[in-house]
């Protein structure tokens, strides 16, 4: 009886290790995925002329967008998502070579902060 008590424990406790590394890994797919939106990082990153992202939204938001950010903290670009588009490419042609920040905002709130290297050739 104790051992099959242990053995059901055992696999309880595997089972609850494994659903919470794939959660993880797919986690590690997007910069943000919640129930009703999902956001992939930018790609390809580093770049040089553009990035792309994909996207789905079905929450009730007001605003989703992506707000760039020079090494100094100034705002150099935003784009909003567009609930009825699946991804969008975004133009780095304004941008010089170096390191920024983008952030995702949801109706005004900042979610994730990641970087993005621009090399122009």
């Amino acid at each position: 009886m104790i051992l099959r008590v242990q053995n059901l424990f055992f696999s309880v406790w595997m089972l609850a290790l494994l659903a919470s590394l794939s959660f993880a890994f797919k986690s590690d797919n997007y910069l943000y995925a919640g129930d009703r939106i999902q956001v992939s990082h930018l790609y390809p990153n580093p770049a040089t002329d553009f990035v792309d992202v994909d996207y789905q939204i079905t929450a009730p938001v007001r605003e989703v967008k992506i707000v760039f950010y020079n090494i100094l903290g100034q705002e150099v670009k935003d784009v909003t998502l567009e609930k009825d588009q699946r991804s969008v490419r975004i133009s780095l042609r304004d941008f010089n070579n170096g390191m920024f920040l983008y952030q995702l905002e949801i109706d005004g709130r900042s979610v994730v902060t990641k970087k993005l290297i621009v090399r122009k050739l």
